[in-house]
């Protein structure tokens, strides 16, 4: 007696579990979207995976596959949210659901995006994305939010190199730094970065000179006095030109460089 009250208490609790198990998919399709409206995301996300198949090159799939991605996503379940929406734009992109579908698969990957000294996977599957959906819909619903995150993640993606070349810096590796932040400096849009990337590529230089055998001290010098000009000529009123000035005068008198003499090897 007490078994059959519990039972159907239970029963009464989930009013789509005889839809569910039906065998007719208008019944399950039913029961998908209850449990959906109810904020059961497991119960009809298992459903909708189940109906996806079904209605497979059917319309009603692509609708199935929207509600199904935002289950997982309030499941914070991003990697399968993100899957998901993509299938509907790769499978149904004639759907009313495409354009939102491509940005929210975009903003799945920025969802995941690391800080910038982990891996950037996710970092630029979101930039390329977010690139796809504003060529494609330049005036779209999300176009705005999509700028935003795009420059959000292209800053982390600068940072993330500002910081890798930093590495090479500070352990006195400064080939590497003076090539890395050259390499930055070919792309990078930030100006606070762009500044201290170039004083830091002259003062890397400066210091790969000095600790050069003899016969590559003087090209050295010539290239870092040319780092050191451009810097001069970039940023005139910069809070690091004292110290590259001291840098580049130290360099100078430690390597017995007469002046004149570099800036004529380098061209000057």
């Amino acid at each position: 007696m007490i078994g059959a009250l519990v039972g159907a208490l239970l029963w009464g609790c989930d009013p789509y579990r005889k839809l569910a198990r039906s065998k007719n998919l208008a019944d399950r399709d039913s029961a998908a979207f209850g449990y959906f409206r109810r904020k059961q995301y497991e119960s009809a996300s298992q459903l909708m995976e189940e109906l996806v198949g079904l209605y497979r090159g059917n319309i009603r799939a692509a609708e199935v596959l929207y509600h199904l991605a935002l289950a997982r996503m309030y499941m914070k379940d991003y990697y399968a949210a993100e899957r998901y929406f993509g299938q509907l734009v790769d499978e149904y992109p004639l759907s009313p659901r495409a354009e939102e579908a491509l940005f929210m698969q975009a903003k799945m990957n920025y969802t995941l995006s690391a800080d910038y000294d982990f891996d950037q996977k996710e970092t630029k599957r979101a930039i390329d994305k977010l690139q796809v959906y504003l060529t494609l819909y330049p005036n779209g619903r999300f176009a705005e939010e999509a700028e935003n995150m795009l420059a959000e993640m292209e800053r982390k993606l600068e940072l993330k190199a500002f910081h890798t070349a930093e590495t090479f810096y500070r352990i006195g590796r400064y080939r590497a730094a003076v090539v890395l932040y050259g390499d930055f400096l070919t792309y990078a849009t930030q100006a606070d970065l762009r500044e201290e990337a170039a004083f830091k590529r002259a003062m890397a230089a400066f210091l790969m000179a000095e600790q050069s055998i003899q016969e590559k001290q003087l090209p050295r010098f010539s290239e870092a006095e040319g780092f050191y000009r451009t810097f001069v000529k970039e940023y005139p009123n910069s809070r690091f030109l004292p110290t590259l000035q001291t840098q580049y005068e130290h360099t100078q008198r430690t390597l017995q460089v007469p002046r004149g003499t570099a800036a004529s090897a380098s061209g000057d």
